[in-house]
């Protein structure tokens, strides 16, 4: 019955002000009035019309069309006001639908506006017509009255409208909008933000007053199995000879953790480190390692300081992650996308140049010719361009990814190449409980794919890739294939490898294959390369 009437795409507004009308023409034929009523009638609706269908045409100069539609509101009032003065009663209504249409379109000034105008000329036909009533006077205020609180509810009723849609919009870019803007305040009022390193460094730092150690460090732990330094202090790697008896305690329930003394020895000699495990919600563990000689055994005030610090640089250490997690998977796509475009731009540019200047070389005649030699040449510098760019878009593609080790990332490169390239491909990965230094897991990722590339180019049919790394020691890589020795490259130096402690070797194995092998320590303060 609506859709046949076409109400059903009235608005809340024009079904209200519909109402009215009606209410206006029933009032009219009770009081047999109705002919007298009707031109009055007849104007404060055309004039609604002629506003509504303003409202909804797509004009560009609003300012121009808010001043129109209100003048006709006005006017619309006017009628109203003149009907009511001559029709009495019959046309009391007629005033509430310009009042409510100004108060939804323009608020308090619009209802007070059409009221007023609506007013006057009320009065100024009342005194055109001699009619001298001490009783308009107060039909006139009741009449009033009724008209401003009609308006008040349009312009109120528009508030709540709009609001509404704002909720409706979008509701989870404003909870986003919401959180950043909290997260942001809280990073103010916290000394170091959010940056994990920081607060565990400057905690590392009070507690130094507090508790004398030659080295000391925070770490966390999603398990017992994998611990991840945040901040080291009189060392550059961690966790020396501890991982498995920190492991050990975090295997045990969190409700039994105290603080805990392990004894070891290392190169310093026999040693005593305090580990304080803390849990923090259902969050990563965060453990403080405080080490000294076994000859100053911590005191009781010494554990319970280390305790105090673990408790309150958990919940520090914990929103740090999560934040660095947010920023780094930003970066990822950041990263993933421009290596994308450059993998299927440039790159497939420079290789379709390659196939072009070796098909010239091919016409050139046999080496020893001059156009025959500069074309090798430029042939060379156009691969060692591309091998740069197949470099870059590993650094773009391999940065640290959380929650995820170097094998898993590695395996996922080496499988990717077998599918893509053909060649056979095995892989062996046997990690330990410690992330490497993200420089070291970019350079064998790196290394991996540029021997596995020239494993390709050599002719190779099979490639077996090792990983080996562990708690204490080097990490260990070795990228053999059976390509032909004699087109295998025999060198893989780059500015990356003078800053790592560790053994590059390129050998011809007696069966036939050709292995690059990388021994590589955690990056320190005066680190060499010796390669052969």
């Amino acid at each position: 019955m609506l859709h046949t009437l076409g109400l059903s795409r009235l608005d809340a507004s024009a079904t209200i002000r519909l109402a009215f009308v009606v209410l206006s023409v029933s009032l009219a034929v009770g009081s047999h009035n109705l002919l007298v009523a009707l031109p009055w009638l007849v104007a404060v609706v055309v004039l609604d019309l002629v506003v509504g269908a303003l409202d909804r045409m797509p004009i560009s100069r609003q300012g121009l069309l808010d001043t129109v539609v209100l003048t006709l509101l006005c006017l619309c009032a006017g009628a109203a006001g003149a009907g009511y003065a001559l029709v009495d009663v019959a046309a009391a209504l007629l005033i509430l639908v310009p009042s409510y249409h100004a108060g939804t379109r323009f608020g308090r000034i619009g209802y007070l506006l059409t009221g007023v105008v609506g007013s006057l000329v009320y009065l100024l036909t009342k005194s055109n017509t001699g009619a001298d009533d001490a009783g308009l006077q107060v039909g006139l205020v009741a009449w009033l009255a009724a008209a401003l609180v009609l308006g008040a509810l349009g312009a109120w009723n528009q508030r709540l409208a709009s609001e509404e849609g704002h909720e409706l919009s979008d509701p989870a870019a404003r909870e986003a909008i919401q959180l950043i803007q909290r997260l942001h305040d809280l990073s103010e009022e916290m000394a170091t933000g959010l940056d994990a390193p920081a607060g565990a460094t400057l905690a590392l730092d009070l507690l130094a007053a507090e508790v004398p150690s030659a080295r000391s460090a925070v770490l966390v732990a999603s398990d017992s199995e994998h611990l991840v330094p945040v901040a080291l202090r009189g060392s550059t790697r961690a966790p020396w000879h501890l991982a498995e008896a920190v492991s050990d305690l975090l295997a045990q329930n969190s409700a039994s953790w105290r603080p805990t003394e392990v004894p070891f020895s290392d190169e310093m000699g026999r040693r005593s480190a305090l580990v304080v495990p803390f849990a923090y919600g259902t969050g990563p563990t965060t453990v403080v390692v405080v080490e000294r000689g076994i000859d100053h055994p911590f005191t009781e005030a010494e554990r319970s300081a280390v305790s105090d610090v673990t408790r309150r640089l958990a919940p520090t250490v914990q929103a740090g992650l999560l934040f660095g997690n947010l920023r780094q998977y930003a970066s990822l796509e950041e990263r993933n996308r421009i290596a994308r475009d450059i993998h299927d731009g440039i790159a497939q540019e420079l290789a379709a140049l390659g196939y072009g200047v070796d098909a010239l070389r091919m016409q050139a005649g046999p080496p020893g010719q001059g156009m025959r030699d500069q074309l090798d040449a430029l042939r060379e510098q156009l691969s060692e361009a591309m091998a740069d760019l197949r470099l870059h878009i590993t650094d773009l593609r391999v940065a640290e990814r959380p929650g995820t080790g170097l094998g898993a990332v590695l395996g996922a490169a080496v499988q990717s190449f077998g599918s893509m390239t053909g060649v056979r491909t095995t892989i062996t990965v046997s990690e330990g409980r410690r992330r490497l230094d993200p420089r070291v897991e970019m350079f064998v990722h790196r290394l991996v794919m540029d021997v596995l590339a020239d494993a390709q180019a050599s002719g190779a049919r099979n490639a077996w890739v090792s990983l080996a790394t562990s708690v204490v020691g080097p990490a260990v890589v070795d990228v053999s294939h059976d390509g032909d020795p004699r087109r295998a490259r025999r060198s893989y130096r780059n500015t990356t490898l003078d800053e790592l402690d560790g053994t590059l070797v390129v050998r011809n194995e007696p069966n036939g294959r050709t292995t690059v092998n990388l021994t590589v320590e955690e990056p320190s303060t005066a680190g060499a390369l010796r390669a052969t």
